[in-house]
């Protein structure tokens, strides 16, 4: 194995935690009082984080892809318990190489269209610090040799995402939504983290090297009290956290009304990164997968049933995200079912073939929802069609409509008049309860 480079790899994974940290605490009144580095502050610093991440992660891929690079290491022990040792460690290879690429850039991307999308949120800067966090959390999920960093990633990109769906904690819908989504990804994960003691409990060691290379005697060990293999069973229940993370049938209900967050966090978590972690795990465990025919089969019964269901469901939709949510989990499907059918590069492409057409999509979603109407209703694109114009760059288009709304604000609040305001119109057709 030729040895990589671990400073490298720190850097990469801790830059976007450091930036979330100081503007979380100085973007805001958390430390002070008031804000010590203001928006711009903020904004500039978390995005100069995953810069530098994601010019990282594209050199580490190049390494691996040119030079045939890894690196499976320590880098620290954090406790020692008899013979057991828990560790923050990397693997890289390939396959986390190409998930740090996609993970950081379509986060870079996210955090540039933040700009203009978030212009004239109260919560900016926590804005900006929740999803530089949430990106520090799924690279150290992908980047982890061992299952318990693993599993620290899972329960943190779990957490950010609860945060990001509740952000307008004043709205009912996404307290509402925020707590489903957490509650039905504790379902799944309550089978994970069964699926990681198992396999614990029989290998002493929580390294992936060394319970990969034990898969052979796992996969001849009965499960105690039952004629089942051991290895089946674990298999089944680490799917099952999967299922709960990629939003699988069934507990895909979570994804949908997760819509209710702000499109950004759409793109950045339900589209590119944390859905796609289920898919990800089980690329990563499938030298244990391959000894269980039973668990395969399993996965691509799911996977072909979220495929064809979920896709259907998304065609009675009328709200624009939530017809994209609808498309992603039956993509997600279909990734679940190359799986089935150990297919896992084909799994992979097309998980990083979809993390960037449907970021975008959500992206052209929301300057949509801003060029043409605040709602998200399909009926109401159609009357405002022939008089919107083309949103141009989602920042500075939005930047102007946040301006042209606040000096609106501004000039209602002096206007002493006590006439009735006229419902405004799009063309011919009247909106009575939404702008154009």
């Amino acid at each position: 194995m030729t040895t990589g480079v671990p400073n490298l790899y720190l850097l990469i994974a801790f830059a976007p935690l450091v930036t979330a940290a100081l503007a979380g605490m100085l973007g805001t009144s958390f430390l002070t009082g008031r804000a010590v580095i203001g928006r711009s502050g903020s904004h500039l610093l978390t995005i100069a984080g995953v810069l530098i991440s994601a010019l990282g992660s594209a050199w580490v891929l190049y390494d691996v892809v040119a030079n045939g690079t890894t690196f499976n290491g320590t880098v620290y022990t954090w406790s020692l318990i008899g013979d057991i040792r828990v560790e923050i460690g990397f693997l890289i290879d390939a396959l986390s190489a190409m998930m740090m690429v996609v993970v950081t850039s379509v986060s870079l991307m996210v955090h540039i269209y933040t700009i203009g999308y978030m212009a004239d949120d109260p919560g900016y800067q926590r804005f900006f610090s929740y999803i530089s966090l949430f990106t520090f959390s799924m690279l150290m999920l992908v980047m982890a040799n061992n299952m318990l960093q693993l599993f620290f990633g899972w329960e943190a990109v779990g957490l950010v995402s609860y945060l990001l769906i509740g952000f307008w904690y004043k709205k009912p819908t996404a307290i509402f939504a925020n707590m489903k989504a957490f509650l039905i990804n504790r379902v799944g994960d309550f089978g994970f983290i069964l699926g990681i003691g198992l396999l614990f409990a029989y290998t002493g060691s929580l390294d992936y090297a060394e319970v990969f290379g034990r898969a052979d005697d796992l996969a001849a060990t009965g499960f105690p009290g039952t004629d089942w293999q051991l290895l089946t069973v674990a298999c089944i229940c680490l799917f099952i956290g999967a299922m709960g993370k990629s939003a699988q049938v069934p507990l895909h209900a979570w994804l949908p009304d997760s819509m209710e967050g702000p499109t950004p966090i759409s793109a950045l978590i339900h589209a590119a990164t944390m859905v796609t972690a289920g898919i990800f795990m089980v690329a990563r465990f499938s030298p244990l997968f391959e000894h269980s025919e039973t668990a395969l089969s399993f996965i691509i019964v799911i996977g072909a049933i979220g495929a064809l269901f979920l896709g259907v469901l998304g065609i009675i939709q009328n709200d624009i995200k939530r017809v994209i949510a609808y498309s992603t989990l039956s993509q997600l499907g279909y990734m679940t079912v190359a799986l089935g059918a150990s297919a896992y590069s084909v799994a992979i492409f097309h998980l990083m073939t979809h993390a960037f057409f449907k970021a975008l999509l959500f992206l052209g979603a929301g300057s949509v929802i801003m060029a043409c109407t605040t709602s998200r209703t399909s009926a109401r694109w159609a009357a405002c069609a022939s008089t919107c114009r083309s949103p141009g760059s989602p920042s500075s288009w939005a930047r102007s409509r946040w301006s042209a709304r606040r000096s609106s604000r501004a000039t209602t609040r002096r206007n002493t008049s006590s006439r009735p305001l006229t419902p405004p119109t799009c063309g011919a057709q009247a909106l009575p309860t939404m702008p154009c």
